[in-house]
């Protein structure tokens, strides 16, 4: 009950006068594909395309991340470290 202050507060500052009733939408709009937005477009056109595109930045990342494999601190300070 402590928070019933702030519930009525909420409440009330939710019920105005001015405020705009929500847009009603037809049923078909509601249950029918999303609009897509403009950048967008691509992927709609030419999927393959972009598949394409996206494995072969995949592979690219792949191939960095292999090539940073390895020790991070170099063999030679290591040694001098006494490690």
């Amino acid at each position: 009950m402590k928070h019933a202050p702030l519930i009525l507060a909420l409440m009330l500052t939710a019920c105005t006068r001015d405020a705009a009733y929500p847009r009603l939408l037809p049923t078909e709009q509601l249950l029918g594909p999303p609009d897509l937005p403009a950048h967008a477009g691509a992927a709609s056109d030419t999927p393959a395309a972009v598949e394409d595109a996206t494995l072969s930045r995949a592979e690219a990342l792949r191939a960095r991340a292999e090539a940073l494999r390895g020790p991070v601190v170099d063999p030679s300070l290591r040694q001098r470290a006494g490690g």
